[in-house]
């Protein structure tokens, strides 16, 4: 097999579907990492992390699976969701003694869950892969906030197990680094309304679904049915988010489907202070994110933030009252990607200018993907 990383491509680690011939279905590749997954249509699909240089191709070869020595291979992405058990609801708290929780593969809000429930472990799903992890508020907030990672080591199984508070200190698997107040946190979605941006006030019900968990790639979905923004519900609309994300890279890809196109949806990044703000454009796609010190596990601790966004999908950018907004245009189709930098753990990401230099090679590979050739 033939890898073809195009000249204007971008560098560094990738995953990549292959879709391989019946005859060779269960082979997998000499030269690289690689493993069987069903793709979101179901099918059986090679995913191969290869690393090739802009303008240059790579030559892969395929062996039938038991003639390649059996190594143990490093889990680089992980999503999850956890319920808390061994108690029961008093309103809308969840008390128990201590903090027992079970991993669970779909899940429906109960009509009491909010903010501070104590139900959830962590609030709501996580996922990461070696590079950074993230989580979603299961709840009216439905904010996304970022876990940085000090390894590669998969470290959400043994987040808040003790509670809800250790995971806010920089421990050894890393710690939840963004402060989020009445953002939309890094890449969630809202509503733009008079009143300002709307969030998930206004829901008839909540589900999960983890629909991967490999280790090279993890995905899930969260289906809201009756969003609206108000309690009249005039103007509710259907809500698929699908969250994916590869190893070997921080990046969360996001595809959203509704149930009719709403001229009022909207992602974005929490705007703190004094940050340094990035947009940047390359072809079909653009950018923008923000550097500075925006950390919450130290005075000074910096992060890199981003929302990648199709610019045929997107009628505006702006600053918000807590927020940089992308207002995507009318659709029922949407897709966009979120991703978040930890400069502890990225020596070649360490200023703004070298911050703004990462956002460009992610949005070379975005236009010019890697290509497989049989």
């Amino acid at each position: 097999m033939q890898i073809d990383n195009p000249k204007n491509g971008g560098k560094g680690e990738q995953v990549v579907e292959i879709k391989v011939p019946d005859a060779f279905t269960g082979w997998k590749l000499k030269n690289a990492t690689s493993e069987w997954v069903k793709n979101g249509s179901s099918q059986d699909v090679l995913l191969a992390a290869v690393s090739v240089t802009p303008g240059s191709t790579q030559q892969l070869t395929l062996v039938p699976a038991d003639t390649l020595s059996v190594l143990s291979e490093q889990d680089r992405a992980h999503a999850e969701l956890s319920v808390r058990t061994g108690g029961q609801w008093e309103g809308k708290a969840y008390q128990a003694e201590g903090f027992t929780f079970e991993e669970v593969p779909t899940f429906t809000s109960p009509a009491q869950l909010t903010d501070h429930s104590y139900y959830l472990r962590y609030e709501g799903p996580g996922w990461e892969s070696d590079k950074m992890g993230y989580r979603l508020y299961l709840d009216w907030r439905n904010a996304i906030d970022v876990f940085v990672k000090t390894n590669d080591a998969v470290a959400l199984p043994q987040v808040g197990q003790d509670g809800y508070d250790s995971y806010h200190v920089l421990s050894e698997w890393g710690g939840d680094a963004l402060k989020v107040g009445k953002s939309l946190g890094v890449g969630a979605l809202g509503r733009q309304t008079e009143a300002g941006v709307l969030h998930f006030q206004y829901v008839d019900n909540t589900q999960y679904n983890l629909l991967s968990n490999t280790l090279l790639r993890a995905e899930f979905e969260v289906k809201y049915q009756g969003w609206a923004t108000d309690e009249s519900h005039a103007d509710a609309v259907d809500v698929t988010t699908h969250y994916r994300i590869d190893a070997f890279d921080p990046t969360t890809h996001i595809h959203v489907d509704l149930s009719e196109a709403k001229d009022n949806i909207v992602t974005g990044l929490v705007a703190h202070n004094g940050m340094d703000v990035i947009n940047a454009t390359e072809g079909q796609w653009g950018v923008v994110a923000t550097w500075g010190a925006q950390s919450i596990l130290a005075d000074g601790d910096v992060l890199g933030l981003a929302v990648f966004y199709r610019l045929d999908q997107v009628s505006d950018v702006t600053q918000g009252e807590h927020d940089h907004l992308v207002a995507f245009k009318p659709a029922t189709s949407l897709d966009y990607k979120i991703l978040a930098v930890w400069p502890q753990r990225d020596e070649e990401v360490q200023t703004a200018e070298a911050f703004e230099r990462y956002l460009v090679n992610k949005l070379k590979t975005f236009n010019y993907p890697i290509t497989v050739r049989q």
